[in-house]
């Protein structure tokens, strides 16, 4: 069973620049630009009868734009990611234009609720709780991963070669319970145990990483991804994905046609092969739903 992530309902992501973190502070509707991206020319291959979006034409996206790789402002101050890229392709499916409303986590669904947007795209775990007020479209995991140094990829594979060596995991995450998981295990085995130092910061684990202090650091696999794009061959991500927990475009009860055409747009974007290079493009293969 997938555990619960870290006590942040989104995960914390490393190496976040100044210009990024300055955009993320931004409230209320912003988007991917005045009228977002521009309505497909072709035919839509998924239909829409008329009032199933707030305005017709348009799909707007609530979303927390502040968590790269996925949703993030780039420096002319454009909503860009891997999210905000499948929300794209799904609004191209739909044949109306993709607009991105900046939108506070803590208040998304109630914003979604309020028909403030249509549907949100923002990493939004499925859990029963929310199920229970939204329906969701799964398109994507989210989950844990170990980083290690690209020069020390060779020696560490997996979880199973960090017995006797140094791991770095934020206080209070799955990472640091699976690390312990890990190291009863190589005590188990008669190894000697992994020596877990906890940080109370995400990207203070990963400088003891990049300082070469510890063999391998745990985060979500979605910062390992933007740390990977932030420093090419520096790092490598290692073993399988842990802790997987899905992750859906939420809408609203009494929306059942939008529910059903994302549906449909999800599957086509699959097809066409975009969601494959949308996820590899952002290191997040990892996180694909398809077969999974």
């Amino acid at each position: 069973m997938v555990r619960s992530f870290p006590c942040s309902p989104r995960p914390t992501f490393a190496l976040v620049g100044a210009l990024v973190a300055a955009a993320a502070t931004l409230t209320g509707c912003g988007g991917s630009g005045a009228a977002g991206t521009p309505a497909p020319t072709g035919p839509a291959a998924v239909k829409l009868s008329a009032g199933t979006l707030v305005k017709d034409g348009q799909i707007t996206y609530c979303s927390d734009i502040s968590a790269p790789p996925l949703t993030f402002y780039d420096a002319s101050q454009k909503a860009v990611g891997a999210e905000i890229e499948l929300g794209d392709a799904f609004a191209a499916q739909l044949g109306v234009s993709a607009n991105w409303a900046n939108t506070g986590f803590n208040g998304i669904i109630p914003a979604l609720q309020a028909k403030q947007c249509d549907a949100i795209i923002t990493q939004l775990y499925i859990k029963p709780e929310r199920e229970k007020v939204v329906d969701f479209v799964p398109y994507m995991y989210a989950s844990n991963t170990l980083l290690v140094t690209e020069k020390s990829a060779k020696d560490v594979k997996s979880a199973d070669d960090l017995c006797g060596r140094k791991a770095a995991g934020q206080t209070g995450t799955t990472i640091v319970e699976y690390l312990t998981d890990q190291s009863k295990k190589c005590a188990a085995a008669g190894k000697a145990k992994i020596d877990i130092r906890q940080f109370t910061k995400d990207s203070d684990a990963l400088q003891q990483l990049r300082l070469g202090l510890v063999d391998s650091y745990g985060t979500t696999l979605e910062s390992a991804a933007y740390a990977l794009k932030q420093q090419p061959g520096a790092f490598a991500m290692v073993g399988e994905p842990f802790n997987r927990i899905k992750v859906g475009a939420a809408t609203r009860k009494d929306n059942a046609a939008l529910h059903e055409a994302l549906t449909k747009a999800l599957a086509a974007v699959q097809k066409k092969g975009e969601y494959a290079s949308i996820l590899k493009k952002w290191n997040l293969t990892g996180d694909d739903i398809e077969g999974k």
